[in-house]
């Protein structure tokens, strides 16, 4: 079996892992008493905004290591660091509104936390 494929393979299992996982967490977990079916979007959300800042954070120590060591291999980490942070980022950002209107009452408020996340995600884009 070639690297490709077995990479291909190891790709879908995690997928697949992945999706059964989000499906016990959404489907057999208790409903919150206070906010209702809405909390169960933290266990989407917050993950996805703990990877968001981490492939910032890495994508930020890889140009800094970058231009020490003009190694065209921390680029490329930096720039597939900054494709998955976009990802993550455009999650954070399409299922934090959707857990704030139900809890807040409004879908988007120009507070720091969601303002900086949408600032982190055109970073993502511009780079």
């Amino acid at each position: 079996m070639s690297l490709a494929r077995k990479g291909r393979l190891i790709t879908l299992i995690g997928l697949g892992l992945l999706a059964a996982v989000y499906v016990r967490a959404l489907a057999f977990t208790p409903v919150e008493r206070v906010q209702g079916p809405a909390q169960k979007i933290y266990y989407l959300h917050v993950p996805a905004a703990i990877w968001a800042e981490m492939a910032m954070f890495l994508v930020g120590l890889a140009g800094i290591f970058y231009l020490f060591l003009k190694d065209a291999r921390l680029d490329r980490f930096a720039e597939a660091s900054a494709e998955a942070g976009t990802v993550f980022a455009a999650i954070v950002l399409t299922t934090g509104p959707i857990w704030g209107k139900p809890i807040w009452g409004t879908w988007w408020t120009w507070d720091a936390r969601l303002t900086s996340t949408l600032f982190l995600f055109f970073l993502y884009i511009g780079y």
